[in-house]
């Protein structure tokens, strides 16, 4: 017959196991992900803050910013001249590579004046034959597929001009992973990113954006490239880097992000898509995109949190708690600064059931006493 002492270890062994259950139960709801991806954005404005990763300062933006739209008084759609006489001048000062994150026309504009083709043809051309140039590919909302382009314009890009301009986002909207290939029914395509960082290097692997790693980008509006005729200005600010010509008005074009690294911009929630594009580049292109540990951790960090429901007095339970979740986060930074990403929601939710269950005994016994 068991002593009462062993029946309370088996119970507590038990409760303890339960704990654990329900925390790991916790780690598959839509909960988890959103406090998980909270607690990377703010490890990752620490690790910004307290051990940035440095960088070199190899890509520059080329902005389509309120400025630039206000000087050209033509419509976007017809800027064929506009943005063939920017192309010209950035391949004049030799970049590593260029990188267009604005629509391509679907069709022919020479019906509204004759030219309007031959001079984004041209502008193409050039970059092109400075190095690897790369248009993004957008996607049709309605349709899902991709957005034509006028076949002449796909002509001179070439069958690796092209890289999808897609983003991925979590389930709260913000971007915190990339991708240097998006699955599709023939295989794959890569994307903006990945088809330049391709372009420059062999092998490159996706996983997170790292958001501590450089400085914040520079951004040169495109109509100081039109209007400079400073030739040393322009080799000086663009010769061998990557220039990534996008939208970076403060209105539109817009993505939810752990850190803004628009550094013409106040800090905000959001920044430009061109910056994403050009954060995920920089982190593909410097081989530290963190990726994320094996369930195994996840299991033995659930376990460890577990173990708090052992503390018997339910106060120094919340002590023993919130010093495991400080040595947690202490851990999920370095971790993270090391290349990966270290799993803290279950863990942090397990604890915190541990101390409940611990605080609901002791009202329960409590009561009992009372009672009798």
């Amino acid at each position: 017959m068991k002593t009462a002492g062993e029946v309370n270890a088996a119970s507590r062994a038990f409760a303890m196991v339960a704990v654990a259950i329900a925390g790991l139960a916790f780690w598959l709801t839509p909960l988890a992900d959103r406090l998980e991806g909270a607690l990377l954005d703010l490890q990752w404005t620490c690790l910004r803050g307290l051990a940035p990763r440095p960088a070199p300062d190899d890509i520059v933006i080329v902005g389509v910013d309120e400025a630039t739209i206000a000087r050209i008084r033509e419509p976007m759609g017809l800027w064929h001249e506009t943005l063939g006489k920017a192309l010209v001048r950035i391949a004049s000062a030799k970049p590593r590579a260029i990188a267009l994150d604005l629509a391509l026309p679907e069709r022919s504009q020479d019906a509204v004046r004759a030219g309007l083709d031959r001079a984004l043809l041209v502008g193409l051309a050039a970059a092109r034959d400075n190095g690897p140039l790369v248009a993004a590919l957008s996607i049709d909302a309605r349709t899902r597929g991709a957005r034509p382009i006028y076949p002449p314009f796909l002509a001179v890009l070439g069958a690796d001009g092209l890289g999808l301009g897609l983003l991925a986002r979590d389930a709260d909207g913000i971007s915190r992973r990339f991708s240097v290939l998006v699955p599709t029914e023939d295989g794959g395509f890569p994307t903006l990113a990945g088809r330049l960082c391709r372009a420059l290097m062999r092998e490159c692997v996706d996983g997170y954006i790292h958001y501590a790693a450089g400085a914040p980008f520079e951004m040169v509006p495109l109509h100081r490239i039109l209007e400079s005729t400073d030739v040393a200005w322009l080799r000086k600010t663009l010769g061998g880097r990557v220039v990534m010509i996008g939208d970076t008005l403060a209105l539109s074009g817009r993505v939810d992000v752990p850190v803004n690294y628009a550094g013409w911009e106040r800090a905000r929630g959001d920044s430009p898509a061109i910056v994403v594009h050009a954060q995920a580049l920089r982190t593909a292109l410097l081989g530290i995109a963190p990726q994320e540990t094996s369930r195994a951790m996840m299991l033995l960090l659930v376990s460890l949190a577990a173990l708090v429901f052992l503390v018997r007095d339910w106060r120094w339970c919340l002590v023993a708690a919130g010093l495991g979740a400080a040595i947690l986060f202490a851990g999920a930074l370095l971790a993270l600064r090391a290349g990966w990403v270290l799993p803290m929601a279950a863990p942090l939710a397990t604890a915190v059931l541990a101390c409940t269950a611990r605080a609901l005994m002791a009202l329960t016994r409590n009561f009992a006493i009372r009672r009798r």
